[in-house]
């Protein structure tokens, strides 16, 4: 037995990315994302870069997950409708589904690949180390070095 969704108001800020907002009942939602994003230190593209084919994993089958077990389900819808104030949500995003309403399969797929390459070396100090230098009172890394009590106490 379908139920009727009775909502006061719905406010979504962003929807973006392979995602959906289904307002109503609906069979199936198929949703899929591939993103291959190259950072640079120096902005130079070949043109011949960013190819889905170069990496296997774009191709390779996600595997479903499987029950461990055969199992029986028995649902009971109490009421004929569900009724809801407000639904409030900032961002819809990166193959999701914002679903009023019934559905019987959603499918959602989201692969990304980020590259980043850098000229010199990463940022800050290059040997190992904590917070700050041992035998040091230098600051690293924006943190502020400790308050030292006044003398005397």
């Amino acid at each position: 037995m379908a139920r009727l969704s009775i909502v006061g108001y719905v406010y979504v800020n962003s929807i973006g990315s392979s995602s959906v907002m289904q307002v109503g009942d609906n069979v199936t939602t198929a949703l899929e994302t591939n993103v291959f994003a190259v950072q640079r230190e120096v902005p130079i593209y070949y043109g011949n870069e960013g190819s889905f084919k170069a990496y296997p994993f774009y191709r390779r089958p996600i595997p479903v997950p499987q029950p461990p077990e055969p199992f029986t389900m028995c649902v009971d819808n109490l009421g004929s409708y569900i009724r809801v104030r407000g639904i409030r949500i900032l961002g819809v995003n990166s193959t999701s589904v914002l679903q009023i309403g019934s559905n019987r399969i959603i499918g959602g797929e989201s692969r990304v690949k980020n590259i980043r390459q850098f000229v010199t070396n990463k940022p800050g100090p290059q040997e190992p180390t904590t917070f700050l230098k041992l035998g040091s009172e230098d600051v690293i890394g924006g943190v502020l070095p400790a308050i030292k009590p006044p003398l005397g106490l």
